[in-house]
C-alpha cells in the first residue's frame, strides 16, 4: 500500500511537472518604446548641435560682433604673482584687450610643461568675415599643441573666400589663436563651457610673464600686440603670433562670466 501510494506521488509529481506554466524569457535584443524615444531625441539633439550656427547676440557687451579686437596699450603696469601647479608666476598687463568672434576649436592642456600651467586653455576665434557661415565652414582649423593650422583648398578659395577676401593675408588677419588664463573661476567656468561654433566676447590683458618654475626653471613669454606689423612683436601667424591673455570676463550664450 505504501508503495503504491509512493507511485501515486511520482505520478503525481510528473504531472504537475508538465502542468507548469512555461517561462517567460524576455528577449533581450527587443528595445522598449521608451528607450526608443529617448534614443531617437538623444540623435535629434547631437544633429542639432552639429549643424548649429550660433547667431546669438550678446547683450551688453562694449564692442560691435565680430569687430576688430579692441587694443589700448598699457605703459606702467604693475606685475602681480599668481600661483600655478608648479611654481609662481608674475604677470605684467601690456595693453587692455577686447576680443568679440567665433570659436573654432577649444584645447585644455592638463600638462605641467612648457606654460601650460600658466595658460591652460587655447581657443581659437574667427571675427571679421567668420561670422560669416560660408566662411567659417570653408577654412579648416586643426588644433596641435599650443599651435592652430589653417588650410583650405584652391576650389574652395575661388568658390567661397574670394568673395570675401581680396588676399589670403587679409583672411589669415582674422584669424586668432589664443592662451588663456582665467582671472577666477567664473571666468573658468565660461571657458570650459565654449563649444564649437559659439560666439564669445573675451575681455582681458594681453601679458607678459614670468614662470619661476620648482625645478629651478624660468620660463618667459609675451603676447602679440600687434595684428600687422612684424616689426613689432610678429605678423598674423608663425612662431610668438598668439595673443596671450588674461581673461577677466567671457561672454557667451552659456553666461556671462567675471
Amino acid at each position: 500500500m505504501l508503495q503504491n501510494v509512493c507511485n501515486m506521488k511520482k505520478q503525481s509529481d510528473n504531472l504537475n511537472l508538465y502542468s507548469r506554466s512555461p517561462e517567460v524569457v524576455q528577449d533581450c535584443t527587443k528595445i522598449d518604446t521608451r528607450t526608443k524615444v529617448v534614443f531617437v531625441l538623444i540623435l535629434i539633439v547631437i544633429f542639432i548641435n552639429h549643424i548649429r550656427f550660433d547667431k546669438t547676440f550678446l547683450k551688453n557687451v562694449p564692442m560691435e560682433p565680430f569687430a576688430e579686437p579692441i587694443q589700448e596699450t598699457i605703459t606702467d603696469g604693475k606685475p602681480f604673482v599668481e600661483k600655478t601647479p608648479v611654481g609662481e608666476v608674475f604677470i605684467t598687463p601690456i595693453a587692455d584687450y577686447k576680443l568679440y568672434g567665433r570659436v573654432y576649436d577649444k584645447h585644455y592642456r592638463p600638462s605641467r610643461l612648457y606654460l601650460a600651467s600658466v595658460y591652460p586653455y587655447d581657443v581659437s576665434i574667427g571675427f571679421g568675415n567668420f561670422k560669416e557661415k560660408e566662411v567659417y565652414k570653408a577654412v579648416k582649423v586643426r588644433m596641435a599643441s599650443t599651435v592652430s593650422y589653417l588650410s583650405w583648398s584652391g576650389p574652395t578659395w575661388q568658390n567661397h573666400l574670394s568673395q570675401y577676401y581680396s588676399n589670403q593675408d587679409e583672411m589669415i588677419h582674422e584669424f586668432t589663436n589664443n592662451h588663456l588664463r582665467p582671472a577666477n573661476k567664473n571666468v573658468k567656468r565660461g571657458i570650459q563651457k565654449l563649444k564649437k561654433k559659439d560666439i564669445v566676447y573675451i575681455e582681458g590683458y594681453l601679458v607678459k610673464i614670468v614662470h619661476n618654475v620648482k625645478d629651478g626653471r624660468i620660463e618667459k613669454g609675451i603676447s602679440s600686440t600687434s595684428r600687422n606689423n612684424r616689426e613689432t612683436f610678429r605678423g598674423d601667424n608663425g612662431s610668438g603670433s598668439c595673443e596671450q591673455i588674461y581673461v577677466t570676463r567671457i561672454v557667451s550664450r552659456h553666461g556671462d562670466f567675471r
